[in-house]
């Protein structure tokens, strides 16, 4: 579902649910270079902040124009539950000259969170885990570094 139209490149993406909020639609504008992701919330509270990442490819080319493009984001206002909302971001520069190709973002990882933390999404869920996985780590590091220094005295 790609389309190019006269001086714009649009992108788009299928459906595809991560939990209560999932990405809808992708569009990237050439002037000004513009990715917009539009978001649906299906979830019980408002999205305020999360993170997202895709590659740009073109259908068919073995080699992406982008392989990682990542930014994190915050929505003013927030994202009721219902709403469905388009998010401004400024697109990859790499992607500014392409001309004479289909290009296609295909969105790999985005997270949503409420104001208050809350992970909305089966991604956002990922990264919490991943957080706490790291924090249970440093804490099992610090203290047999406690002890090393204890038992050093």
């Amino acid at each position: 579902m790609n389309k190019q139209v006269a001086g714009v490149l649009a992108l788009f993406i299928s459906a595809a649910a991560y939990g209560d909020v999932s990405v809808i639609d992708t569009h990237v504008s050439k002037e000004p270079l513009m990715f917009e992701v539009t978001i649906e919330n299906e979830a019980p509270k408002a999205v305020a902040r999360g993170y997202i990442a895709a590659r740009f490819i073109t259908p068919g080319r073995e080699v992406p124009w982008v392989e990682s493009w990542e930014q994190s984001y915050s929505v003013p206002g927030g994202i009721e539950h219902g709403e469905v909302y388009t998010l401004e971001l400024a697109a990859p520069p790499e992607i500014a000259d392409i001309r004479d190709y289909e290009v296609a973002a295909e969105v790999f990882f985005f997270s949503a969170f409420s104001m208050d933390r809350a992970p909305l999404n089966d991604d956002a869920e990922f990264v919490v885990a991943e957080l706490e996985r790291h924090r249970l780590e440093s804490e099992a590091l610090q203290a047999e570094l406690d002890e090393l220094m204890e038992n050093a005295k």
